[in-house]
């Protein structure tokens, strides 16, 4: 059986830190947690200054600019370690969409998964990510795809409910 789509990607660390983004701010939805506890540190900080306990006060000061500051920028720095530890280093894959499966080709192999399988289909502007598990998935490039594809992976998101 030939395939409907092949697709021919390349792993870069952009688009590896975009990926964990992703999970992270849309998947996880960390950014609800990340108010939550900015608002109750912010109440604290504010008792702290009311009833005049300063060292308190700049304590919860720094702990909120270290939540603030990891979660916007020192997640994407942790991700870019990630990637180069890892080997991933712009990594050349081959896709091949069939109506039941896809198949992925790399230097490390070939795996083949149903879709029935997958646990998600996200879509962000640039990307789209096959998620196999919860935090595990394929980064697929939109700019790598023939422009029929687009509904092609719409229709198998709604058949199999991803």
């Amino acid at each position: 059986m030939e395939p409907r789509f092949t697709i021919h990607s390349k792993r870069t660390q952009e688009e590896f830190v975009k990926y964990n983004h992703t999970l992270l701010f849309e998947v996880w939805r960390i950014k609800r947690t990340i108010i939550v506890s900015n608002i109750a540190l912010l109440a604290m900080l504010v008792t702290s200054v009311i009833s005049d306990n300063w060292h308190l006060a700049l304590a919860l000061l720094v702990v909120m600019l270290f939540i603030n500051w990891y979660f916007f920028w020192g997640v994407d720095k942790n991700a870019a370690r990630v990637y180069k530890r890892h080997n991933y280093q712009d990594q050349d894959f081959d896709f091949f969409f069939y109506e039941d499966r896809y198949e992925s080709t790399s230097d490390d192999g070939t795996s083949s998964q149903p879709y029935a399988k997958l646990h998600k289909i996200i879509e962000t502007e640039t990307n789209f990510y096959i998620m196999h598990g919860a935090t595990t998935g394929t980064i697929i490039q939109k700019e790598s795809c023939p422009s029929d594809f687009i509904d092609f992976i719409h229709d198998i998101k709604a058949r199999y409910k991803l």
